[in-house]
């Protein structure tokens, strides 16, 4: 172990104790002064270079703060944004159930409510306008041949195919879905319609001797097995009439549009 030495300690102490004093009576201040000066530049880069270094730092914490808030955020948003949409469809659902227990409830008809899960026929070429496939069928006790009408009671289209759970209707607008019909004008005109296109539906076989109009409202006529009278397919948009025809025929425009399904009814008589 070194030992001691206390002369080297009793000169270090009496030569800190000499610089306090002369700093205290000031006979160094110019030399204090001169060495400030001197080391002043050098003492401003580093005040510099340590606030540049405390300003990043500070500036890189409020930014990887800020981006943890912003994804937290976002994750919130998500979340309403998802929550809401659920929220807005329950909210449609519920109204189109509604509609159609309050149509069916003054009806008195029998009636199986399905769902639409697909668009376009099962196994055909049908574009997504012309047919739809919903979520009942055979087991339900749905069979080919039924209206179909949405929650106001207008007709939509028919039972064309069923499978035990599962029904392939074709819409009104579809060429293969052919309706007796009548016209509720003065003559209460009769004809058949059917799709055209998949956008409209086309009334023929209307003679040429009656009167029809457009805005006229035309009906199932009830005269085709299990379709019930007065149901509502359309109203008139044009009448063609040629004066060399035996016949003269009618666009029919839906009521509603077809592709805002979600909810249907099929009445069983």
């Amino acid at each position: 172990m070194p030992k001691f030495n206390t002369k080297k300690y009793i000169l270090f102490t009496a030569v800190i104790g000499l610089l306090i004093f002369l700093h205290i009576i000031r006979i160094l201040s110019p030399v204090e002064s001169f060495i400030t000066g001197a080391l002043r530049p050098l003492l401003g880069g580093l005040y510099s270079a340590s606030s540049s270094l405390r300003s990043a730092y500070n500036d890189q914490t409020r930014k990887k703060d800020f981006s943890a808030e912003l994804e937290s955020m976002g994750n919130e948003v998500n979340l309403l944004t998802a929550e809401n949409a659920r929220l807005k469809i329950l909210e449609e659902e519920n109204q189109v159930l509604r509609e159609h227990l309050n149509f069916l409830g003054k009806d008195r008809s029998k009636h199986i409510m399905g769902n639409i899960i697909s668009r376009g026929g099962t196994g055909n070429n049908l574009s997504q306008g012309q047919a739809i496939v919903i979520d009942k069928g055979a087991k339900d006790g749905i069979s080919p041949g039924l209206a179909v009408v949405n929650g106001q009671g207008i007709m939509i289209g028919k039972i064309i195919a069923v499978q035990d759970y599962l029904s392939e209707v074709y819409l009104t607008v579809n060429p293969a879905c052919r309706l007796a019909a009548v016209i509720q004008n003065q003559d209460k005109t009769s004809g058949i319609t059917q799709g055209e296109l998949g956008l409209a539906i086309k009334m023929e076989f209307i003679p040429q001797t009656k009167e029809i109009k457009a805005g006229d409202i035309v009906v199932t006529s009830g005269l085709e097995q299990n379709i019930p009278r007065g149901l509502v397919i359309g109203k008139v948009a044009q009448v063609n009439k040629e004066s060399n025809e035996l016949w003269q025929n009618a666009v029919i425009e839906p009521l509603i549009d077809l592709d805002e399904l979600i909810i249907v009814s099929v009445l069983v008589p």
